[in-house]
């Protein structure tokens, strides 16, 4: 085997079995998503840094960021919500309400040093802008559900948490500013130690205080809400909304995804319920989202929000080899010269095929099978083909009759 060649920190190559079953993912993914409405939408892997940087205070933060021809600063969009909504905003300014979108492509993000992560993530996900209400949490969350399910996870567990009801319980409590930025950063580090720290200085007391220290590893169903809305009266209405978002998910034929308020995300769009999904063999999330009311307005249209993104990669560590293969076909020995018009007639009636010379053998037609059962080859004046699985070799009257047709 040559050297490796090096490739920049965090990207890797994909080879084509690989590929056909992430490609394979995404189309069940996108299946799934359509039975909801959503359509497909492409934003441009580069965009102006000065733009999309609007979507946060402090501007989109770790992002590959190069020059154009007129000195211009660019960005590698380092999510997919982020120019999601810009494109809502702008391009589809003038369309009623909902707008359901989704989208299949490459977010590219230099890694974290000393994380296991790839600079770029393929995401397939989906985004419901116009509604602010729980329905469309829950239809999110149904969708997101339905698509794992048909992508070979029917089991995933999906944990809700909420930005608003954490910010609720913080400002319930009377929390000053210092002890409100402690807590938030030891969330978004995902430190519980650090949560206490900040917590016991937020100055609450009896029930609340108890409440808060705990707050981040609270995780379960409805009981987790009637415990915070009782111990901070003020996050009542926060409990009360993210209680019928369960509620309306039951009613969608999906098991409702447990509560789990340590769930926060990196980006600071996030302004409601915030999302994560679960599946065996992943080594975190393979989808990840929620609520961000107020990105839009960022890029000119105020509008509410929320979406989830699907990580194909790590899915496909979930899922393994079990995702359907696309169809096989033939190999035909002579089909790239002697037999081409053949090849052609084939590929016309649906059939895939590798095509060799006419010169090719036996030991190399079946090496380049990959997968695809018959190896079809001219002896004499009848076509035979060798069934690769079985081994056995039969003549085939009429190739475009054949087995594989």
């Amino acid at each position: 085997m040559a050297d490796p060649v090096p490739l920049p920190a965090g990207v890797r190559d994909v080879l084509p079995v690989e590929a056909a079953e992430l490609r394979a993912l995404g189309d069940a993914l996108a299946g799934a998503f359509a039975s909801f409405g959503f359509r497909d939408v492409m934003t441009p892997l580069i965009e102006l840094a000065d733009v999309l940087d609007r979507a946060e205070e402090d501007g989109v933060g770790r992002a590959y960021r190069l020059f154009d021809d007129e000195g211009r600063v660019l960005v590698l969009r380092p999510d997919l919500t982020i120019p999601t909504a810009r494109l809502v905003a702008t391009r589809m300014a003038d369309h009623p309400d909902p707008v359901r979108v989704s989208y299949n492509a490459r977010a590219v993000r230099p890694p974290v040093p000393g994380r296991i992560e790839g600079a770029e993530q393929r995401q397939a996900g989906i985004e419901l802008v116009g509604l602010g209400g729980p329905e469309a949490d829950a239809e999110v969350i149904a969708a997101l559900a339905t698509g794992l399910a048909a992508a070979g996870v029917p089991d995933a567990r999906i944990a809700v948490g909420s930005v608003a009801l954490v910010s609720a319980v913080i400002e319930g409590v009377g929390a000053g500013s210092a002890a409100q930025q402690g807590m938030w950063a030891a969330l978004r580090g995902r430190s519980l130690v650090d949560w206490r720290d900040a917590a016991t200085g937020a100055g609450a007391d009896g029930e609340a205080a108890a409440l808060l220290a705990e707050l981040p590893s609270l995780r379960g169903g409805q009981e987790v809400l009637d415990r915070v809305s009782g111990a901070v009266p003020g996050a009542a209405d926060e409990c009360a909304r993210l209680a019928a978002v369960l509620e309306l998910v039951a009613v969608h034929g999906v098991a409702p995804p447990m509560v789990d308020l340590g769930v926060v995300r990196d980006w600071a769009y996030y302004s409601g319920v915030v999302i994560e999904a679960y599946a065996a063999g992943a080594v975190a999330p393979v989808a990840v989202g929620g609520r961000y009311d107020g990105l839009a307005a960022r890029f000119g249209r105020s509008r509410p929000a929320v979406g989830v993104a699907v990580a194909l990669d790590l899915l496909h560590h979930a899922v393994g080899r079990g995702a359907e293969q696309p169809d096989a076909g033939i190999v035909l020995v002579g089909g790239c010269d002697e037999f081409v018009a053949q090849a052609a007639a084939l590929r016309a009636g649906g059939v895939a095929v590798v095509a060799l010379p006419s010169g090719a053998t036996d030991a190399e037609a079946v090496a380049l099978a990959d997968g695809r059962r018959f190896v079809v080859r001219r002896d004499g004046a009848v076509w035979m083909a060798r069934d690769v699985i079985g081994g056995a070799e039969v003549p085939v009257p009429d190739l475009g009759e054949g087995p594989w047709s």
